[in-house]
């Protein structure tokens, strides 16, 4: 055997497992598409991955599926590369949405047996303001302030930006360039684990894609990986164990590229739709004040009886406020120059609260991951994403939540409302849901195969108003230590 388990994914998941197995004495190899780079030069050039052809985003979107922006990164450190480090907790009821609202999936795992994986990983990647936590919560902005007391319950936003050094990552910097962070202080894999990547029982292939999980002669147990590089050389990677570790589009892919296509393999695809309201007021607020992006997080939608009929969202300010060259242009076309162009211009920031919204929806079979005939830059059948509009769940939830800011705020002298899309793509989830229908079961091991498991965010059963990362990183903890007993 070439190591005793084969981690497919260096992102948060992958790394956290491997970081398991290591601590357990056991060999790993880890197979990652897209390659190595520094923060350093990530900086320099102004961009995440490399140019090799494994980095190159991979999927197309399925004929008649309307186009969506996902935004994916290949390169060692996964997302973490590019996420923005909003970092919270998933409430009970997220994980017994059939049981107490009568809709969704129930998870095959309590929310008291997650949640000491999910203080780790609040330790590890160093949230700010996680209950209980070491680093104190940034403080709240002036727009938080303003808006807290109308949008109640309200609290600070857990955010893996440190608000004091930790580790070798400087406190945040409060640039709200948080994608690519200055000063490298928000998490990334590469800033925190550079220790299991370095370890010594771990052999890291970059520039490597998986194609398939080989399988033993009854197809009942995993025996490696299929691996290809780029002009589509091949080679075996043989271990007992396989973790795939990969997005949302690529363990599904890789597990049809295996022939294992149970029900449920690449369906129920999501990405949390965000949606943006511009609330014009008639005093100033103090927008574009903040030690982060975002610092402050209301509760005032998050949970309820009401996610029998609609979905749930959280709400959060942007601190730096509608974006300077916007409201120059729009005052330039209305003829304001020199002072009185300036005077408008900051007038109306100043006056505008953005409010960051999150939703969630039902799971839907038709947004799904299929295979190509196409092929990669890696020369594999590329993923096929089929990804239909939001649907009625989320659409009520969205209408419900718009309307009750703007009434929740009226005190504060409401003007206008103005609602738009907000950034979307990042959060590739449900894929690879677990459960006793699903493909993975309670440990996240594939139910047909002996030695195969999928973690990640495709192996959520239902997706929140949360973002998903923490979560994403208790799960791989979980297994960690699941498998390192193993």
């Amino acid at each position: 055997m070439d190591a005793d388990v084969v981690v497919v994914g260096s992102g948060v998941s992958g790394v956290l497992v491997a970081r398991a197995l290591l601590r357990a004495g056991r060999h790993v190899t880890m197979v990652e598409r897209g390659g190595r780079k520094s923060h350093a030069r990530q900086l320099a050039d102004g961009a995440h991955a490399t140019g090799a052809p494994g980095a190159q985003p991979s999927h197309e979107v399925a004929p008649g599926s309307p186009d969506y922006p996902w935004a994916t990164v290949f390169g060692v450190g996964g997302a973490t590369l590019h996420w923005d480090g909003v970092a919270l907790r998933f409430v009970e009821s997220d994980l017994r949405m059939r049981s107490r609202y009568g809709v969704m999936r129930d998870w095959p795992i309590a929310y008291d047996e997650l949640l000491p994986h999910v203080e780790e990983a609040e330790r590890l990647l160093g949230v700010a303001g996680a209950p209980g936590g070491d680093l104190p919560p940034h403080p709240y902005s002036p727009v938080d302030e303003a808006i807290r007391p109308l949008l109640a319950p309200f609290r600070p936003l857990g955010q893996a930006r440190p608000t004091r050094r930790v580790g070798d990552r400087p406190p945040c910097c409060g640039s709200a360039v948080c994608e690519l962070c200055p000063v490298d202080s928000r998490f990334t894999v590469l800033n925190t684990f550079g220790d299991v990547l370095e370890h010594p029982r771990l052999r890291l292939l970059t520039d490597v894609a998986a194609e398939r999980v080989l399988l033993d002669p009854a197809r009942r147990r995993a025996r490696g990986v299929r691996c290809v590089r780029a002009g589509g050389e091949g080679f075996d990677v043989a271990a007992p164990a396989v973790v795939l570790a990969a997005s949302g589009f690529e363990n599904p892919a890789i597990l049809l590229r295996s022939g294992l296509d149970r029900p449920g393999t690449g369906q129920f695809l999501f990405d949390h739709a965000h949606r943006t309201l511009r609330v014009r007021v008639r005093r100033p607020i103090g927008a574009g004040i903040g030690s982060s992006q975002s610092t402050g997080l209301s509760d005032a939608f998050r949970d309820g009886p009401f996610r029998a009929r609609r979905g749930a969202g959280v709400v959060s300010a942007y601190n730096p406020g509608v974006p300077l060259p916007g409201l120059v242009t729009d005052a330039l076309l209305r003829g304001r120059r020199g002072g009185r162009l300036r005077r408008e211009v900051l007038d109306e920031r100043d006056r505008t609260i953005v409010l960051d919204v999150l939703l969630e929806d039902v799971p839907r079979a038709e947004r799904r991951v299929t295979l190509s005939p196409g092929k990669d830059a890696m020369g594999l059948p590329r993923p096929r994403v089929a990804y239909p509009g939001p649907g009625r769940y989320e659409q009520a939830g969205w209408r419900w939540i718009r309307d009750e800011v703007e009434r929740r705020l009226a005190p504060l002298g409401v003007v206008a409302v103005r609602a738009d899309p907000g950034p979307a793509g990042g959060h590739l989830l449900g894929t690879c849901h677990m459960g006793d229908g699903g493909v993975v079961d309670a440990d996240l091991r594939h139910h047909d195969v002996e030695g195969l498991h999928v973690t990640g965010g495709s192996a959520f059963p239902t997706y929140t108003p949360a973002h998903p990362t923490l979560t994403v990183a208790a799960l791989a903890l979980r297994l960690g230590a699941h498998l390192a007993r193993s």
